[in-house]
């Protein structure tokens, strides 16, 4: 288990790799691609602070809903209807089975609140936090985004766990 200040080492991302390689394996849909999961990390954080390694990664990987609010956010002037199929595109796009892979793996590499991607996937979508944090996603396709991650949830059989 790693600390919040640990989680910009080395030791740490292999161990975060590794345990999300066995979750994939263990949820039967492992895929060749899942071996260089978040590999820029370790290179970034020579020579960048973590924080920035961490919001950069967060806003180029299809795994993080920072990915699809960073995509959304160019239609920012534009209601719903006019861009609706931009937005089917970017949900199409978005990897959730990465994503609830990330959340179901945690909890064996971090030691504050292991959460594993049922209660993460209720954490995050409370709707106020959810709202505030992603507001382009809340204003485009909450529900489906919501609807896409819980089905994908149950696809892998992590519903009950």
């Amino acid at each position: 288990m790693f600390t919040k200040a640990e989680r910009s080492t080395f030791p740490y991302w292999f161990a975060h790799a590794c345990a999300f390689n066995m979750t994939a394996l263990n949820c039967r849909v492992w895929k060749l691609k899942y071996l260089f999961h978040d590999i820029e990390k370790p290179w970034l954080k020579l020579f960048l602070p973590y924080k920035k390694v961490q919001e950069i990664h967060r806003k180029n990987n299809r795994h993080h809903p920072e990915w699809l609010e960073n995509k959304l956010a160019k239609y920012y002037w534009e209601t719903p209807y006019d861009v609706q199929y931009e937005v089917d595109n970017f949900l199409k796009k978005f990897d959730y089975e990465g994503a609830i892979l990330d959340w179901e793996c945690c909890h064996f590499t971090k030691s504050e609140e292991p959460l594993n991607a049922h209660d993460e996937y209720k954490r995050l979508l409370s709707y106020d936090k959810f709202k505030e944090k992603y507001p382009f996603i809340t204003k485009y396709c909450y529900n489906d985004f919501s609807i896409n991650l819980m089905n994908t949830i149950k696809r892998l059989g992590l519903e009950n766990k």
